[in-house]
């Protein structure tokens, strides 16, 4: 049983071109009380959801733009009320979300960034990030690439996103329909000093997209057993009218699990400190990298941990993911 502590990704940093990052380059990534904020995003997706907000423009009710990285709709006729700035009241403007380029980092994973043939992005590091996990992934294959100002490219992998587990034999593998992988993870990587972690989505003929981006690094907690539940959360609304009809609205949904787990007791505080440390914040939880299921971007709701003997300890994490 493992998580991803993530790597805050703010707007505001972006570059719109490739960058080199020499040996005396300044360092990019920095500390602020235990979470870490990358500084510097290179990517080929445009922020061109809606024109720029203008002061000098006026505005009419639904005309939208783009402001500080989100997108705004007006619901008043005005000019020079900026979006960004405190709101009146009543409010002029109604915040959208992050433009389609920031997306990817808005640690929800209903939202997509979304690039016709391929989405590609480069964060500058300065410490060690060891994971990424990819959620609501649309893409034929996902590579990544870690590359040292002083080694050269350290790291190097590409995954095509195609689920195999409902496949058992070899008239299902040539037949049945392909099937994307959404949510999946790549952890083991070299913990680079400095450098670039380069990323890239491809889906040719067609639009790149992903929900959620998260990178970080990865903390163990136990060992998932058998015995875990998962499921999911269903917004959808069924009702019945007063003749007895059925009424579906379908809304979207999000994973959930109840993770059983087995802990060294030596390290039931250190267990408790993680998970206390993230209990406001969404992050990646790992129940066994090779089963979808148990991948999810989320919080705990819940956790017990039952000290059950002088060696092993037993516990059990209920967690909801994000929609």
């Amino acid at each position: 049983m493992k998580i991803i502590e993530p790597v805050s990704v703010v707007p505001g940093s972006i570059l719109y071109a490739d960058f080199l990052l020499q040996p005396d380059s300044q360092q990019l990534l920095v500390e602020e009380a235990k979470r870490f904020q990358v500084s510097l995003v290179a990517t080929n997706v445009d922020e061109d959801d809606y024109p720029e907000w203008s002061a000098a423009e006026a505005y009419e009710i639904g005309d939208r733009v783009v402001r500080a990285s989100h997108c705004w709709e007006c619901l008043a006729d005005h000019s020079g009320s900026d979006p960004a700035a405190v709101h009146a009241e009543p409010p002029k403007w109604l915040d959208l979300g992050l433009t389609n380029r920031w997306r990817a980092f808005d640690e929800k994973v209903g939202t997509f960034t979304a690039n016709a043939e391929f989405i590609s992005m480069s964060l500058a590091l300065s410490t060690g990030i060891d994971s990424i996990g990819f959620f609501g992934v649309d893409a034929a294959s996902v590579s990544v690439r870690v590359v040292d100002p002083f080694r050269g490219v350290v790291f190097e992998q590409t995954e095509v996103p195609v689920k195999t587990d409902g496949i058992s034999n070899w008239y299902e593998y040539f037949f049945n329909e392909v099937e994307s992988r959404e949510d999946f993870v790549m952890l083991d990587i070299p913990r680079s000093p400095s450098g670039a972690l380069e990323i890239t989505l491809r889906k040719p003929a067609g639009i790149a997209k992903i929900g959620s981006l998260i990178v970080g690094r990865v903390a163990d907690l136990g060992t998932a057993v058998y015995g875990t539940k998962i499921g999911i959360v269903d917004f959808s609304r069924k009702d019945r009218d007063m003749f007895g009809n059925t009424i579906i609205v379908q809304r979207d949904f999000s994973k959930r699990a109840e993770f059983d787990i087995r802990i060294n007791t030596s390290r039931v505080g250190f267990v408790q400190r993680a998970l206390a440390k993230w209990r406001a914040r969404p992050v990646v939880w790992i129940g066994e990298q090779s089963i979808e299921s148990t991948i999810i971007l989320g919080y705990y709701r819940d956790f017990d941990i039952s000290i059950s003997g002088p060696s092993i300890s037993d516990g059990t994490i209920t967690v909801e993911g994000v929609n």
